[in-house]
C-alpha cells in the first residue's frame, strides 16, 4: 500500500491514522500476543475507532492470521503451504 514502507521480514510499526489514511480493502493481522502470552489481545486493540472506519472493517475483511504459522514457524514446508492455503482461502 506505501512504497516508502521498507520491506523486511518481520514488518514495521505503524499508526491507528496511518491505516485510517491509507484506508484499506483488506487489513492482514497476526496476534503475537495470542502465541507469546497466551491471551488473543489483537482484535481489542485492532478495532478502534479510526479502523472502523475503514473498508476493511465495514466490508468485514480484517482478516486474523493464524499467529502459530505466521510468528512461530520458521519458514519450513508445511508451514509456507499452510499460509497460502489460508490467504487463498480469503480469496475464494
Amino acid at each position: 500500500v506505501d512504497e516508502n514502507i521498507e520491506d523486511s521480514t518481520h514488518g514495521m510499526s505503524i499508526s491507528f491514522e496511518y491505516i485510517a489514511e491509507k484506508n484499506p480493502d483488506y487489513l492482514f493481522v497476526v496476534d503475537r500476543d495470542a502465541v507469546v502470552a497466551g491471551q488473543a489481545a489483537a482484535k481489542d486493540v485492532i478495532e478502534n475507532d479510526l479502523v472502523k472506519n475503514t473498508k476493511a472493517y465495514r466490508d468485514g475483511k480484517i482478516i486474523y492470521l493464524d499467529p502459530n504459522y505466521w510468528y512461530l514457524s520458521g519458514g519450513g514446508l508445511v508451514s509456507v503451504s499452510e499460509m497460502i492455503k489460508e490467504v487463498a482461502g480469503i480469496f475464494d
